[in-house]
Parts: structure tokens; sequence; C-alpha cells
């Protein structure tokens, strides 16, 4: 089964031999190329060298006594030539018996001229390449002649005979560039295992580069996303669209960071929610209950102050502050003290802090959030926590300064999403708007979100904050 998993289309092993065989085709196109070339170059250099070093005196000692004119005298003689120029060649030129065995299909062929007029020629006819050139070279003058046909050539040596009628003997060899292909080549020869030996070579560092340069640069790809992550980056993601097991290994990688993304949110939603709820219980413990008794005695103090009409108002006016003391601590501890987003959802979370900051006020109040929407920020606690504060903060200054009767709180889903708060209070000047922590909490809050920015307006007929930004994708950095 593991070896039918391996097989698999787009699998590695599927890619490591489709690439060898492209390679393999590829090389040994480019070999044979090659090879057809320095085989043609080389050919023809040995064959030159051989016509030049022929000895000429000794073949035209083998024409001594011959008769031109006796036809069967004569093939004689140009057979005596052929084989002892074939018998020569075999001892000084590499290769030169398995040429032979192409040349007695008229590559190779001796013709014995007089008077510029072949009297005979070696059996079989030449091949009309060879028979061109040795009727150019009759006439050329040249001890040493080639024709060139594309890849193909015919090279023909001269060699004067000790005759009448000025007589002389050509001798003629064709290269055939497809002759090493032919089917009856069954010699092999160093040039065979040369050949073989860089293809097989060619081959296997071809594949093997290709290979490992296209995975060396995945590899780096995931090395350098899995350095940002180490850096405390978890939003880099490796980017490989493969789908072999390489590939399928990276996606498994962007999935972990994706999760220890999630987790490390999740945790820190939960901590800032645990730090809430402590301080939370310290000021309920302390502060709070220590401005509740100090209520308590300044209402005694007023009371015992009916006496002195002069201390009263002053009793009275510590009364009042410490009972607004008392409610904006109320506010705080509920503030912090909002309910979990981990736990509820920001939907279900907005809707018990706004009921709990505004229950017994008599202010009307609404949230118009599309339903198909509210489980937007559940992938991104940070963003919804920001909003939970800027809305708290928000509801409880139009409750406290705004002496509103209704609230609406609305959000809308867009490119950019808007997550505004508007109350139907008596309004502020923006321009004498004492600059404290409120304000400046809810800009400095919506600065923090991805592309966000906060527009408050406010008249005589109410209110309006509004909060844009953006909202990632779901996995998206």
């Amino acid at each position: 089964m593991s070896f039918l998993h391996a097989l698999r289309l787009r699998g590695l092993f599927v890619k490591l031999v489709l690439m060898f065989m492209i390679v393999g085709f590829g090389a040994l196109f480019l070999v044979s190329i090659l090879m057809s070339q320095f085989s043609s170059g080389r050919y023809e250099s040995s064959i030159r060298s051989f016509f030049n070093s022929l000895n000429q005196q000794q073949l035209a000692a083998l024409a001594s006594g011959t008769d031109p004119r006796d036809r069967e005298a004569c093939n004689v003689l140009a057979s005596k030539i052929f084989w002892a120029v074939v018998k020569d060649g075999v001892t000084r030129v590499s290769d030169f018996g398995v040429m032979f065995s192409y040349f007695h299909s008229g590559r190779m062929q001796v013709r014995i001229l007089g008077d510029d007029s072949v009297l005979c020629a070696t059996q079989p006819d030449a091949t009309p390449l060879l028979s061109k050139a040795m009727s150019e070279a009759a006439h050329a003058g040249q001890p040493n002649f080639i024709q060139r046909d594309n890849e193909d050539w015919a090279m023909i040596q001269q060699v004067s005979l000790p005759l009448a009628n000025n007589s002389q003997a050509l001798i003629g060899v064709q290269y055939w560039s497809q002759w090493e292909l032919y089917d009856e080549v069954i010699d092999v020869t160093v040039y065979d295992y040369i050949r073989t030996f860089i293809l097989i070579n060619s081959m296997g560092a071809s594949v093997a580069a290709l290979f490992v340069w296209r995975l060396f640069r995945r590899i780096k790809r995931a090395t350098t996303v899995a350095d940002q992550w180490a850096a405390g980056d978890l939003r880099a993601r490796i980017k490989d669209g493969s789908r072999d097991e390489f590939g399928r290994l990276m996606q498994r990688f962007n999935s972990m960071a994706d999760a220890i993304s999630k987790s490390f949110d999740t945790q820190k939603a939960l901590a800032i929610s645990v730090e809430r709820n402590r301080i939370a219980r310290d000021l309920h413990d302390t502060a709070k209950q220590r401005s509740f008794v100090l209520g308590l005695k300044l209402t005694e103090l007023e009371y015992e102050a009916q006496g002195h009409a002069p201390l009263l108002p002053t009793v009275e006016s510590a009364r009042r502050l410490a009972d607004h003391l008392q409610h904006d601590l109320e506010n705080v501890v509920s503030g912090f003290n909002l309910p979990a987003i981990a736990d509820y959802g920001l939907y279900e979370t907005l809707l018990r802090s706004v009921r709990d900051l505004l229950a017994g006020s008599g202010v009307q109040w609404s949230i118009n959030w599309p339903e198909n929407a509210r489980s937007a920020f559940d992938g991104v606690p940070e963003i919804a926590q920001e909003l939970l504060m800027i809305t708290h903060e928000a509801v409880a200054n139009a409750l406290r300064h705004a002496q509103c009767r209704a609230i609406r709180i609305d959000c809308k889903p867009g490119a950019r999403w808007h997550w505004s708060i508007t109350d139907d209070g008596q309004g502020f000047d923006l321009g004498k708007a004492p600059f404290g922590m409120g304000l400046s909490n809810m800009r400095w809050r919506a600065n923090t979100l991805p592309g966000g920015t906060i527009t408050i307006q406010s008249e005589s007929t109410g209110t309006s904050i509004d909060v844009s930004f953006k909202l990632p994708v779901a996995g998206q950095s």
C-alpha cells in the first residue's frame, strides 16, 4: 500500500520519474547531436590524415606490368589497391574495421582513370555522393578532394600510376552520418562506451540538479517562514501550492501556525479577562467598600450638622461627591467585570454588558447587528475586545453625561466595517470638551484596529461615535 501511495499522480516519486524521463530524452537528443558532430569531425580528420600518409609508391608498384586497357587486368588492379588500402586502414585508423562493414554498399570505391576516362572500378557502384565527388576530383587536379552534403561527406585521394595514358587511381570514401544507427551495427567500440558513460552521467546529474534545486527553493521558503515564527510573527505562512508530500507537509505546518496563533489569541483574551476580573474584585473589596463607608459617615455627619448652619453646605457637598464617587466606582467595576468574549462571543457579551450597565436607568437601547455576521469576530478576539471596551466607554459616557433617553449600537459589515454608538442626548462641544481618559482611550483603542479610525460627531440632538476598520479574512495574516 505504501508503494501504491507513492505512485499518486502528484507524488514526489512520480515527479522524479517523469523528470528523469524528460531529462533523459533531452540528454539523449543532445548527446546524439554532439556525438554526431564529434564523430563526423573525428572521422574526417582520421581519414584525411590516413590518405595523406598513404604509401603511394607501394600502391603504384601494384600496377607494375598491368595493361589498363585490359578490362579484367584493370579490375584486378583496382581490387588490389582497394584491399591494400583496407588493410592499411584497419591497422592505422581507429574504428576503420567497423566503418568498413558499410563500405561494401558503395561507400568506398577505387577507380582507375586513363586520359580522364574511367577504365574500371571496384564493385558495388559508388553512392551518388561518392560518384559525384570522384567525377569532380578527376577534373579538380587536387591530390586530396572532399565533397560535402549536409552532415555527409566524401573524400577522394589521387594516386599516380606508372602506366601509359596518364593513368591514375582514385580512392574514395564516403562518411554517412547515420552509419552508427544502422541496424547492422553489432560491434561496440570504445567510443560507444564513452558515449554511454556521458549519457548516463548527464542524465543523472541533470535530474539530480533540477530536483535538488527545486526542492532547495521550497525548503528555503519554509525555513524563512519558520524563522519568522521563531521571532514571534505567527502571521507568516509558507507559500507552496504543490500537492505532493512536501506540499501537504507545508499545509500542515500552516495549519499548525493557525492553531497556535488562535490559541495565543484565546489565551491573551482569557488573560485580559482574568486580569480585569481581578482588578474588579480588588476595587470592589477595597475602594468601593471604603467609598460606601465614607458615604455613610458623611450621611451621619450631615444629620449631625443640621444644627450648624454654616457647616451644613460643606457637609452636603462632601456627601454628594461621595455619592458620585460610589457611582463612578460601580461603573468602573462593571466595565472591568465584563463577561468573557471567549466564553460567550462578542454579540452575547455585548448584550450582557449593556444590559447590566443600563439596568434601572430607564434608557432604551438596541443592538442592530445582522445575524449572519455575528460570528465574524470569533477568530479575532483581540479586535472583539477593543470594540467591546469602546462600546462600554461610549455607553457609560452617554449614561453619565448626555441625559439621553435612547442608545443605539450598529454593526455594518463590508469591505470596511463600521461600528457605531449613537445617543439622543444633549451632546457636547468637541472643541471645549476636557481631554479625559474616556475619549483618549476610545481613540487609542480604535487606532489599534486594522486600518482603524474613529469619528466623533456631537450636536444638541445627540452624539454619534463611528469606528471604521478592516476585518481580516479567515486564513489571512
